[in-house]
């Protein structure tokens, strides 16, 4: 059975998608939440996010002998038991993790460096001193991360995207695009602007690519516009034989899109831990 906040919104989904319904609404932010006012970046080489891109000197290549596993997971600010035990399993089957909704405790900082993992990440907003955003975490230093804010148009609080590189065996080089994308939005306009803020580097970009995370594709007219974006970038979607991802109205709402790779297998992890359901990717370099 889904949880009951997946059928029609309740708990954290509740009054946000009566707002889009009515399209109003009074917003109080909590005085503890400071918003992010541009984005900055941090991995495990600096103390402080500090600038928009942030470089980093790998020491291997991501894949292991030409394999990559990918996974990605919305983590839901770890405020459910268990998180720590999921996410060590991920680690250690993916070289690479696509998180969203990270908060970036001395709980979390402690686990990671415990799991010996690197870290880039960008800022939306803070709960008091503790930033909260996505992150790109994996067993080797990207050599490159960007950010990127967009603000919610109802809410305002700032949703972000972030941009790693990261050096292959083969030679070439992988792009990872890893987005939260915007939410209490029925029209299209924020949510296109999200996507359009990434199209210069992903357009540029002539080598491989994993592009994911928590799309908030939950209605069609959102899958459509995904759908163009990632088939004029010459991306293929991941989809799970058995398809248990989170899904709101009916959508899934996490999705992996990749080139210049192939799949050779893919599954979605179905827990408690979370509200989302990791999605776990099997790739081999080079296209079949």
């Amino acid at each position: 059975m889904q949880p009951k906040h997946k059928l029609l919104g309740l708990t954290r989904w509740g009054s946000l998608v009566i707002v889009i319904l009515i399209m109003t609404t009074v917003v109080v932010v909590p005085f503890f939440i400071q918003f992010a006012t541009k984005p900055q970046v941090i991995n495990s080489e600096q103390e402080s996010f500090a600038a928009q891109c942030v470089d980093a000197i790998p020491k291997a290549n991501l894949d292991m002998d030409g394999q990559l596993a990918v996974a990605s997971w919305n983590i839901y600010k770890q405020q459910n038991a268990g998180w720590q035990t999921l996410l060590s399993q991920l680690a250690k089957q993916n070289q690479l993790l696509l998180l969203q909704e990270v908060k970036l405790s001395d709980k979390f900082q402690q686990w990671r460096q415990q799991n010996q993992q690197q870290l880039a990440m960008v800022q939306a907003f803070r709960q008091g001193d503790i930033p909260l955003g996505v992150m790109n975490m994996s067993d080797v230093a990207a050599s490159q991360s960007c950010g990127y804010l967009t603000a919610e148009p109802l809410i305002q609080f700032p949703k972000s995207s972030l941009l790693s590189y990261f050096p292959l065996s083969n030679g070439e080089t992988l792009l990872v695009a890893n987005l939260h994308s915007i939410n209490f939005e029925y029209a299209l306009d924020s949510y296109t602007e999200q996507l359009q803020q990434l199209l210069p580097a992903l357009r540029a970009h002539k080598g491989p690519i994993i592009f994911g995370g928590d799309l908030n594709t939950w209605r069609s007219a959102r899958l459509s516009m995904l759908a163009q974006t990632t088939k004029a970038l010459g991306l293929k979607e991941v989809t799970p034989a058995e398809d248990t991802r989170t899904t709101v109205m009916g959508y899934p709402i996490d999705h992996l899109y990749f080139r210049g790779l192939t799949l050779e297998s893919a599954r979605v992890i179905t827990t408690q831990t979370s509200d989302h359901h990791p999605l776990l990717a099997q790739f081999r370099l080079g296209e079949s």
